[in-house]
């Protein structure tokens, strides 16, 4: 039998030669690879390209001769088609020559489980040369984009007669976004724009398609994959026009000026803060340290220092500058001082104040000479603490809105009566769609049937509750959205009015409630047929209960037979314990289908009462007293009250082993509830048991039960928002004190 992944003999004999000589003639390198990797044969091609002689690679695991860099892709690759049947896979790898040079080989991996080759066939040929102008087009592309990026430039094509815009990678790569996001049309492009530079950048635009520039040029702010805002200026020209005069195609560029945007912007800031607002005055000696020549007297206003004193040689300039700030403030003056400008204003630090303070200051200082060596500074100090306090509030809350926006289960999304402008992850995953961009080309109600359960129109119901939220600030409703792949699924929606950049926009939050609406089914029908149940045992088993029981006593009046009288006694005792079980089981019927709705006042003596004087006249051999008479207080419950002192009543008695059961009721008034207490002279329960006899179907040995009475008692009194508890009595039996909260 031959080798795993050698070529096997077979009955054409003749074919199997002439297809090896076609395999030798082959200028592909053949390779069949045992399933561990193994070469168990390759054709005379390995000789021209790569060196060897086949003997010498026959027999070798093919990784050796693998680039390290490859093995890996390599082996993942063997792994992949080990586990498929008759699939095949293509990889580009480098295989070491001979010479010790390294040949790029593109090979196509192929597994056989048949007949012919027990393992994987590897057809291979030399792609170095192509690998080369790979290699040299990609440099000859990294040249053009440094050159580029040196001058932060990004080209772009604009046809204006399809609106598709062509746009290098820079371009889009200048606000993080890939080509694909930023999308393929001008308008894809201005919803990024900024709002308040929507209208500059439209006349500029208009102004040149008008023909009163030579060009279009504008500065604007771009909105960035991450939320934020850079500069850019944008430049362009018309080039094409058809017969009419109408523009047919413009080109231009972009570049990036947010640093210098933001340095214009910032001393404009500073010098309307210093235009506006106290600056204390600075001169120091371009010195170690920074002796303090001169400060104006408003330095003790601001930093709680008295001029004298900073102009002492006791205190420098460097003294005041807060520990954490200092050598980043020192790197920064070093490095402004290397330039020609002989200006100075490094970023935002702290200075400490004469009282222990930390006040955050923005500096502009100018180096001036005077005729000495070491020349002076001349600056001011501006307070800016409440306004880095309010910049790191800003930043604080855009990172806790952006980490909710995302982190949350819920699918959330920002829109504006033009449609959507962003989304989170769990939205796309639960509307089924690719990307972001997809999601907010969708209007609010194109994602939704065209009705819905109600009958009405989506679009028109979708627009009735956003003008609700715009002008009530929230609108909160159940609706039936649509996937993208058109399956339907019921959600809750929650829209909240916000200001977005400036203008009034709507949150909305989107949660899938499938789970609950099919919980709420499952519960209706459930709650239906108990209520059948329920008509059941009131009605149809009651009354043939009772018919059974008016017959045995019809016979035991008329019959003096006493064995027939026991067996009627039998018929009588069961059947009475039926009706109990009919009345237990309809009682919980009626828990199982009553809610907290239908908690209503209810006059606790009059119900007490009654279940007193019903048990007395069932147990006439028993003594229930009630100690004092019950309050006239209303107490939150249901009809259902009374069963719950019938139940705590019968289980005093039922459960003695006294000869005479004694029961002992009393009451007792609080702020906010009313306890009702139930004693008996009984055996009392052990305290390992008390928390087990409110368990459903838990009774005693002797008792002959359902052993759901005290659960009832325990299910009704908790749905009330009351509770019950069993202690001991003294000197014997058990006290069950029943709290059930007042109507006040």
């Amino acid at each position: 039998m031959p080798g795993p992944g050698r070529p096997k003999q077979n009955s054409h004999g003749g074919d199997h030669d002439w297809h090896r000589r076609l395999l030798e003639k082959s200028p592909d390198i053949t390779t069949a690879l045992d399933t561990d990797g193994t070469v168990t044969y390759v054709s005379a091609a390995v000789d021209r390209i790569l060196g060897y002689s086949p003997e010498e690679v026959t027999g070798r695991r093919a990784e050796e001769y693998v680039h390290p860099d490859d093995r890996d892709a390599v082996a993942e690759t063997i792994d992949g088609l080990a586990a498929e049947r008759d699939g095949s896979r293509t990889v580009q790898i480098r295989v070491r020559r001979a010479d010790g040079s390294w040949c790029w080989l593109e090979s196509r991996m192929r597994s056989h489980p048949d007949d012919v080759i027990e393992g994987i066939l590897v057809t291979s040929r030399p792609v170095s040369e192509r690998k080369e102008r790979e290699a040299q087009l990609l440099t000859t592309k990294e040249r053009m984009k440094m050159a580029l990026e040196g001058a932060n430039l990004g080209i772009w094509d604009w046809d204006m007669v399809t609106d598709e815009v062509q746009r290098d990678e820079l371009l889009t790569e200048m606000l993080g976004y890939t080509p694909a996001e930023m999308g393929e049309h001008l308008r894809d492009w201005e919803k990024v724009v900024h709002p308040a530079d929507r209208t500059r950048h439209d006349e500029a635009l208009a102004d040149h398609v008008q023909g009163r520039t030579p060009y279009y040029q504008c500065e604007y702010r771009l909105k960035t994959k991450s939320g934020d805002w850079k500069w850019v200026r944008t430049m362009g020209k018309v080039v094409e026009w058809d017969d009419e005069g109408a523009p047919q195609r413009a080109v231009g560029i972009h570049q990036d000026i947010d640093d210098r945007k933001r340095a214009e912007l910032a001393l404009k800031e500073e010098r309307e803060m210093f235009t506006e607002g106290p600056a204390v005055v600075f001169k120091w000696a371009d010195a170690e340290g920074w002796p303090i020549e001169y400060v104006s007297e408003n330095v003790e206003d601001v930093l709680g220092y008295a001029p004298g004193e900073l102009q002492s040689e006791s205190v420098s300039f460097a003294d005041l500058v807060y520990e954490a700030d200092f050598d980043r403030l020192l790197k920064e003056v070093a490095e402004q001082r290397s330039g020609d400008d002989s200006r100075i204003n490094p970023k935002p630090y702290r200075v400490t104040t004469a009282d222990g303070d930390v006040r955050w200051v923005l500096e502009h200082t100018k180096k001036i000479d005077e005729g000495y060596e070491s020349g002076y500074f001349l600056g001011y100090l501006v307070d800016i603490t409440e306004r880095k306090q309010h910049e790191r509030e800003l930043a604080a809350r855009e990172r806790k809105y952006r980490n909710l926006f995302e982190d949350t289960r819920d699918a959330l999304m920002v829109f504006d009566r033009d449609g959507y402008i962003d989304c989170n992850e769990r939205t796309l995953e639960l509307f089924g769609v690719d990307s972001a961009d997809s999601f907010l080309k969708y209007t609010p109600w194109e994602l939704s049937p065209p009705k819905q359960p109600d009958g009405t129109e989506s679009r028109e119901a979708a627009l009735e509750h956003v003008e609700v939220a715009f002008e009530e600030g929230e609108a909160f409703f159940e609706w039936v959205h649509e996937r993208a792949d058109g399956t339907a699924f019921p959600a809750k929606v929650k829209l909240s009015r916000f200001e977005y950049e400036g203008e009034p926009a709507l949150h909305a939050l989107v949660r899938d409630i499938t789970e609950r609406k099919e919980y709420e089914r499952r519960i209706e029908e459930q709650r239906d047929n108990l209520d059948v149940l329920n008509r059941v045992l009131r009605h149809d088993i009651r009354n043939d209960l009772q018919l059974v029981t008016a017959y045995a006593e019809l016979i035991a009046e008329e019959w003096n037979d006493k064995a027939l009288l026991d067996h009627v006694e039998t018929v009588l005792e069961n059947a009475e314990h039926a009706v109990e079980l009919t009345r237990t089981a309809r009682e919980m019927a009626d828990v199982m289908l009553s809610s907290a709705d239908e908690l209503e006042p209810i006059d606790l003596e009059d119900v007490f009462d009654n279940e007193v004087e019903a048990v007395r006249s069932a147990y006439p051999d028993a003594v229930v007293t009630v100690e004092s008479s019950v309050p006239a207080e209303t107490v939150e419950a249901s009809s259902m009250l009374g069963s719950v002192f019938r139940n705590l009543l019968k289980n005093a008695i039922q459960h003695n082993d006294k000869d005479v059961p004694e029961v002992t009721v009393s009451a007792t008034t609080r702020a906010e509830t009313v306890v009702v207490r139930i004693a008996d002279n009984g055996p009392g329960i052990p305290a390992e048991q008390r928390d087990a006899i409110f368990g459903k179907g838990q009774k005693g040995l002797e008792s002959s039960g359902t052993g759901i009475g005290l659960y009832l008692v325990e299910t009704l009194v908790e749905s009330y928002g009351g509770s019950v508890r069993v202690e001991d009595n003294e000197p014997d039996g058990a006290v069950f004190s029943v709290e059930l909260p007042r109507v006040t």
